[in-house]
């Protein structure tokens, strides 16, 4: 990932920088090869070619890290500051740093998911799409899931409480979140107003006939997700409940924020955004 290349030395150190191919030296040999190579552990590059003398070892790490440096000092060094390099996708070692290379360098990739775009989308609020990419991969601590590992516990969703807590009927079987759910969209997806929450994916990874109306079912499915869950936690934890009405104005009052704050940063791309909001039905 990444690799120091030694000029004048002075500022990289013999231990802690890989400078070396055998890697950093003091993960190889740990704080007992300073003692045998009679390299200090703070020494610099510098120092050990200026004053290091090979010495006979039996331990073939030692020979290996002997003849690193006899070949520095045979090499010689010059004015010049050393280069830090980061190691890029295609192999090659440069001096500028890539956030994106590196993370591609270290995660663990897996094949694409199909309902990737429905989630992860520009203008998306990060704190909602991340809660419904836990609910996707059906993550949330909801009654059905908590019942496995304590059976004492409530397994009657908190808002109805007339059925069993479980992902689908939270998004939105309940009668509580799918009115909630309506009222937020009315026609955006037109007379077919999906609730059953593999349709509703389906819609959302899918999108609409349009930019901007494909934008709104992904936000609004996010931030309705996002607001029953809250008000579910709320009341579990004692709270007062609100009713519908009041949550779906607070929705409403939240996603024309957004779409003004889009509105000033993106160059008119959600100009017309505002207008078909407004105009549901």
């Amino acid at each position: 990932m990444y690799r120091v290349e030694i000029n004048s030395g002075s500022t990289s150190f013999v231990w802690y920088e890989k400078w070396s191919p055998l890697g950093i030296l003091i993960e190889v040999t740990g704080e007992r090869g300073s003692m045998d190579l009679g390299i200090p552990i703070n020494a610099t590059v510098e120092w050990a070619v200026q004053r290091y003398r090979a010495r006979r070892h039996r331990v073939t790490t030692l020979q290996l890290i002997d003849q690193e440096v006899t070949d520095l000092q045979n090499k010689g060094l010059n004015q010049l500051e050393d280069v830090s390099l980061w190691k890029q996708e295609d192999g090659d070692f440069k001096e500028s740093f890539s956030t994106a290379q590196t993370w591609n360098l270290i995660r663990e990739k897996s094949q694409k998911v199909t309902w990737s775009k429905g989630l992860w989308f520009p203008g998306a609020t990060p704190k909602f799409s991340f809660l419904t990419w836990i609910a996707v991969h059906n993550r949330l601590a909801t009654g059905d899931r908590v019942l496995r590992w304590n059976p004492q516990a409530i397994s009657t969703f908190w808002l109805c409480k007339m059925a069993a807590e479980t992902r689908d009927h939270i998004f939105f079987e309940c009668s509580y979140s799918r009115e909630v759910w309506y009222e937020t969209i009315k026609d955006i997806a037109g007379v077919r107003r999906p609730y059953q929450w593999n349709s509703v994916i389906q819609d959302v990874v899918n999108g609409l006939n349009g930019r901007v109306k494909t934008f709104l079912l992904r936000y609004c499915f996010q931030v309705v997700a996002h607001a029953i869950w809250q008000e579910r936690n709320r009341r579990r934890v004692g709270e007062s409940s609100q009713p519908s009405s009041c949550l779906i104005a607070k929705l409403d009052k939240l996603i024309r924020n957004r779409i003004t704050s889009l509105r000033r940063r993106n160059g008119g791309k959600h100009e017309k955004t505002m207008e078909v909001w407004f105009s549901r039905s």
